[in-house]
């Protein structure tokens, strides 16, 4: 049987040029986080080492832990917030990749700083603007498969945008470790090694910024910029009705989510007993039951529409917390995982639905409002889940973020699921 041609191949998977482009940055630069972010917490766990190390349920961590990381996660979703509306006024003014570029060298410059200065306000510095890569280019992404991919070939576009986000969260992890497991075995010091194995992570990433940010600079096309002349209050008011309408029921599913997310590994680990390796293990099966969704749910998207896959996502998200509450001991935990990973089942389809509803003139500023205004929504949610675990114990916890689940979901499915103003079903394909 002959190769399918690279033409053919384009057009299975949805690409051009400006899309293709646009995936490889989002793709070097995400790998690149993935390669150290998941070891900044280190330092809670260094914190908090002398008040939990005799510690062997959740019941007994002590409450400034759970305080400290209910803070964190607070934080970073208002750091988020901001960057998702800066971004998208960004875009407005510079287009999509005049915006790309400047986003590329802040990204950069978070790494030089890094490995030039070593201060612990520089470190915190060049983690803000290493982190709010990708919360800035969410609506060039947006803009980019809004104006070039026919609205009944979005999902599948958005389809491969997630493959290639979750990748880099699959094989950044596991190379760090290794890197960081040659490091020690190499310096006597394990503080040393540690060290040593950041900074070569650190530059790997650098690197794989300079060569995302040559790509944009040599193939990058430009695109006309329309004017910008709508305050961002006008915008909020441009919204559509049906894009308000899933906002509020996104923003019950993400106080479910946000409300067990930075808690998850703690409770595997401490309640059920779980080991390190076995929770890296179990968040890799997540990513891939997640991945292997993609590309057939982008295609079936075509055909059966946007919204049935949603519908799908909501139900996902809030089922995950009861499943992981009902889970008797550790050898279930892989059905609570794969749950997890089924929570992204709908996700290409759903940015589809916004980039589809959301009007051409107003859709990167439109996109950064959306996402922001749902990041200021929920950044209390996980003081909220600290508060819940300390009083009422993890199962408390977990039973308050299914409750939240299913008013996201019963709102979505009563007054977002079905036609709306135009008479259509949303990202059908005509």
């Amino acid at each position: 049987m002959p190769l399918p041609s690279r033409e053919s191949l384009s057009h299975f998977l949805v690409l051009n040029r400006t899309v293709g482009i646009v995936l490889v940055t989002v793709l070097l630069f995400g790998l690149g986080e993935e390669l150290w972010s998941q070891f900044m917490p280190l330092y809670l766990k260094a914190a908090s080492r002398e008040t939990t190390h005799q510690a062997e349920t959740m019941l007994e961590i002590p409450w400034q832990v759970l305080w400290s990381v209910g803070i964190y996660a607070c934080l970073r979703n208002l750091f988020e917030g901001f960057c998702y509306i800066g971004g998208g006024n960004l875009t407005a003014r510079l287009g999509d990749r005049g915006s790309l570029i400047l986003f590329a060298l802040m990204t950069i410059t978070g790494y030089v700083l890094f490995l030039t200065v070593p201060a612990s306000w520089a470190a915190i510095l060049a983690a803000l603007l290493i982190l709010g890569w990708e919360p800035l280019s969410v609506p060039v992404t947006f803009t980019t498969v809004g104006s070039t991919i026919a609205s009944g070939q979005q999902g599948m576009a958005f389809a491969i945008q997630s493959i290639q986000k979750r990748l880099p969260k699959i094989l950044g992890p596991p190379l760090a470790g290794l890197v960081l497991g040659i490091c020690h075995r190499a310096i006597a010091d394990e503080e040393a090694g540690y060290i040593l194995g950041m900074r070569i992570l650190v530059g790997s990433a650098l690197v794989s910024g300079l060569v995302s940010l040559a790509i944009q600079i040599r193939w990058m096309p430009y695109r006309e910029i329309p004017p910008m002349n709508h305050s961002s209050w006008q915008i909020v008011k441009q919204i559509p009705p049906a894009l308000r309408r899933l906002l509020v029921a996104e923003v019950f599913t993400r106080w479910c989510d946000w409300l067990v997310r930075e808690f998850v590994v703690l409770y595997v680990m401490f309640e059920l007993g779980a080991s390190t390796v076995k929770v890296g293990v179990l968040l890799a099966i997540q990513n891939i039951t997640a991945l292997l969704t993609y590309l057939p749910i982008g295609r079936m998207t075509r055909t059966a529409g946007l919204q049935p896959f949603i519908g799908l996502t909501f139900v996902f998200f809030a089922l995950f917390p009861l499943v992981l509450a009902l889970m008797p001991n550790e050898n279930w935990l892989v059905l609570a995982f794969v749950t997890y990973g089924l929570r992204e089942i709908g996700e290409p389809a759903r940015k589809a639905l916004i980039t589809n509803l959301m009007p051409e003139e107003i859709r990167a500023r439109g996109v950064g409002l959306y996402w922001g205004i749902r990041s200021f929504a929920i950044c209390w949610a996980s003081l909220v889940g600290a508060v819940l675990w300390y009083w009422g114990g993890p199962k408390t916890l977990l039973y308050a973020a299914f409750g939240f689940g299913c008013l996201g979901a019963a709102l979505f499915y009563g007054f977002c699921y079905g036609p709306v103003q135009t008479g259509k079903v949303p990202g059908k394909t005509e």
